[in-house]
């Protein structure tokens, strides 16, 4: 029987996760800035520092790796949102789901799990990282607008008006964003953007076996059609039908 290779082969496995990791604590021993590479507006070649917080950043790595979620969802995340349970790690994600393109979306919320003890290698960075937080309704990965901004009251000194000035302070460290996100994991590893996470974990669970249904409670996607995508063709399933009995 020919072998059936898995249909992508350039996905993220957990051996380059962990250099990923690796790399961050290098950074925190020598309190080094990452560094990012990429093309402006222009399609000109530079470089940027980007200071950050080192435990943050093996945070985000593990939940999109582990999780597998929108990097939307994760950047929503609050500090209630995480708990340990019987030595699993809980996260509470909101999704937008609609049950029609016409309508309109709704969040909901989706209690997603991992075994701290099969998964400790990424499970424990997430829980050092949350376990200092102060407040529960604290976002673990603060944005440019929530909480570091200011909304000040500005009288013109001529009209007498009254204006709304939006003032940010920005943190030296631990600011989030899209557009952070996306450049620290290019800092990281060239190959890296956040829905490569996704993306990678989907076609291992699907080369271990798991089933469209799965995959698709698993990742809360409306149609039945990508998780089907992941698995057609997959070893595992060319290995179940092989060997059933007749």
């Amino acid at each position: 029987m020919p072998f059936v290779k898995t249909k992508h082969e350039d996905i993220l496995r957990s051996q380059d996760v962990r250099r990923m990791l690796e790399f961050v604590d290098a950074l925190a021993v020598s309190k080094r800035p990452v560094l990012y590479k990429g093309k402006d507006k222009e399609g000109r070649e530079h470089s940027e520092e980007i200071t950050v917080h080192y435990g943050m950043v093996k945070a985000l790595v593990c939940i999109l790796y582990l999780f597998g979620k929108r990097i939307s969802e994760v950047l929503d995340l609050k500090r209630r949102d995480l708990y340990t349970k019987q030595g699993y790690l809980y996260v509470r994600f909101r999704v937008l789901k609609k049950k029609s393109r016409t309508e309109l979306a709704k969040q909901i919320e989706k209690v997603k799990r991992v075994s701290v003890k099969s998964q400790r290698t990424f499970a424990i960075p997430i829980i050092d990282y949350v376990k200092d937080f102060a407040e529960m309704e604290m976002p673990l990965f603060p944005g440019r607008s929530y909480p570091h901004t200011q909304i000040v009251k500005v009288k013109d000194k001529q009209t007498n008006e009254v204006k709304k000035e939006y003032r940010y302070e920005f943190k030296r460290e631990g600011v989030m964003s899209r557009v952070h996100a996306y450049k620290i994991l290019k800092a990281l590893d060239h190959n890296a953007y956040p829905h490569w996470f996704r993306h990678s974990l989907a076609t291992e669970l699907a080369e271990q076996g798991f089933t469209p249904h799965e995959l698709k409670d698993w990742f809360d996607w409306s149609r039945y059609e990508t998780a089907v995508h992941y698995v057609e063709g997959m070893p595992s399933m060319t290995e179940r039908i092989s060997n059933r009995k007749v």
